[in-house]
């Protein structure tokens, strides 16, 4: 009898346990949800700082702004990371070109380049068989090989930018990228979507690795099941995109302005001047014909329509000295670490005076207390989390002992944090958005608008760019006219290389819902 009625406690605590379980899942998934589409707040003031920020190029600019700011823009672009640069650029390069000019004006709430550009990894790496893979079910196979082919444009141009301009300080270069798997079933799976997007995607050539041929090749221990390799690059985002605004700021001095420590709080529209746009910051008012919202993970603050279609996701990097026995590529290679529940990516900066570069390591996203989910429509970059931390100064050594060793100096490691964006359905947002979206309707004026250039679901490198480029297009009404490559820019009319999936209709996003995304990243 005693024995029976244990049993039954027991079945009762477990059945207890399972419903509790069930519970707790419930209610973390519907605060996410509810997290994810609210509005944003504004960046914290105190961010986490990340290695590439420290000793600017360009001291000068770090802080920026008029000493009155500006009472009216032609454009005022909210952002100045490396999509607001490229829009900035692309504009009034144009006007340049047609011997027109605009008033821009670019608000930064914190520091110049403070948000993802100067966060991220330094990768500039375009996987087309996972965006393959991605997309063909949806946009079909011809639809998705064209926006693989978009993102991997953005090696060559930005390669040929830094040489064409001289940028030599950003660092930019080609390298080998090898992706390791931890596991047979992420790997075979790999494999297949090789196989599918070599179909598509001929020209794209990547290489595949047993385990015993990669441990050998790549120096790294029977942790790792196989491996794929293929060309990408690397370089230093923050200094890029200093490096560009630097120039512009010369180029334009009259018609270009960079208000940072600016916040945009609000946007109202009124009839009565050719300015219709008065944007409401933290210094003022400023009217404007046209407001660009590059501001990514926080683009939804200033955009009702699009909160429960994008959020802000919260992710991790840091800087690393390699080991003593790490072999020393100067910085000719890069990696991505892949697992059954996530993935690592890792550049490596070019040696100086015959010191190996500095180690750069993100990932560790499903790491957190809730696996993840506790980092979607999360904002705050002052803060880390400390598991996620703990794994990302942890897997280089995992996956490469005994060919890592102790750190080859005594530089301190730095981590930080940043708000990257992601759209539900993956693919960001770019075009002029509809009244319906924002909520803000202007009368009897053509020559104005709202546009959009964000959410880029933590591949900007391989987006961004371009992105902004178009988007300027736009805005200067030059869609239609075939022009010459020029250093940064594709040749011909917009449309021979702008994918139009990408714009933001209000039929593609009424037909987003964040629990799509939530499932990508949960």
């Amino acid at each position: 009898m005693g024995g029976v009625i244990s049993a039954l406690a027991a079945a009762f605590k477990t059945g207890h346990t399972v419903i509790k379980a069930l519970r707790d899942l419930f209610t973390d998934y519907s605060e996410l949800l509810e997290r994810a589409c609210a509005a944003p707040p504004l960046p914290v003031h105190d961010p986490t700082t990340a290695y590439w920020q420290e000793r600017p190029p360009f001291p000068e600019l770090v802080n920026i702004c008029s000493e009155k700011l500006p009472e009216s823009a032609d454009v005022v672009i909210i952002g100045s990371g490396i999509t607001g640069v490229a829009i900035a650029r692309t504009i009034l390069h144009e006007d340049r070109r047609k011997g027109t000019s605009r008033r821009v004006v670019v608000c930064e709430a914190r520091t110049l380049c403070s948000g993802a550009t100067g966060r991220n990894g330094g990768h500039i790496k375009a996987s087309p068989f996972e965006v393959f893979g991605r997309f063909r079910k949806k946009l079909g196979p011809e639809r998705a090989a064209a926006l693989a082919r978009f993102q991997l444009r953005h090696l060559e141009t930005f390669v040929e930018l830094c040489k064409v301009e001289r940028i030599d300080v950003a660092e930019c270069r080609e390298v080998e990228t090898v992706d390791f798997f931890l596991d047979d079933e992420t790997y075979r799976t790999a494999l297949n979507e090789v196989d599918e997007v070599n179909k598509w995607v001929p020209e794209f050539t990547i290489s595949r690795w047993t385990a015993e041929e990669v441990q050998t090749k790549f120096s790294v221990n029977p942790q790792v099941r196989g491996a794929i390799s293929y060309k990408a690059g690397a370089l230093w985002p923050y200094r890029l995109i200093t490096a560009i605004w630097k120039r512009l700021l010369a180029d334009f001095p009259e018609t270009l302005s960079i208000e940072t420590s600016t916040a945009v709080d609000g946007i109202l529209t009124e009839g009565s001047t050719d300015y219709r746009y008065v944007i409401s910051t933290s210094r003022g008012q400023i009217r404007a014909k046209h407001v660009v919202h590059a501001t990514n993970g926080y683009a939804t603050r200033l955009i009702p329509g699009l909160q429960g279609k994008a959020t802000g996701l919260l992710v991790h990097m840091t800087s690393q000295s390699p080991g003593v026995n790490f072999p020393d590529l100067n910085g000719q290679r890069s990696w991505s670490i892949m697992y059954s529940n996530g993935f690592d990516y890792i550049t490596q900066r070019p040696s100086e005076n015959g010191v190996p570069g500095k180690v750069m390591l993100g990932g560790g996203f499903f790491l957190s207390p809730k696996h993840g989910t506790d980092m979607i429509g999360a904002y705050d970059d002052s803060k880390v989390d400390s598991l996620t931390i703990a794994h990302n100064l942890g897997i280089m050594a995992t996956v490469f002992e005994p060919n890592w060793g102790g750190p080859v100096d005594k530089e301190p490691n730095m981590v930080w944090s940043g708000v990257m964006g992601g759209s539900a359905d993956l693919r960001p947002l770019v075009g002029k958005l509809d009244p319906q979206l924002t909520g803000r309707k202007v009368k009897g004026a053509e020559d104005c608008g709202e546009w959009i250039s964000a959410y880029f679901t933590g591949d900007g490198m391989v987006w961004a760019w371009l992105c902004g480029m178009a988007l300027g297009i736009m805005i200067t009404g030059g869609e239609e006219e075939d022009v010459p490559a020029s250093s940064g820019r594709p040749g011909g009319k917009l449309g021979d290389w702008f994918p139009p999936e990408l714009l933001p209709t209000v039929k593609r996003v009424k037909a987003m819902d964040l629990a799509d995304l939530a499932e990508e990243f949960s």
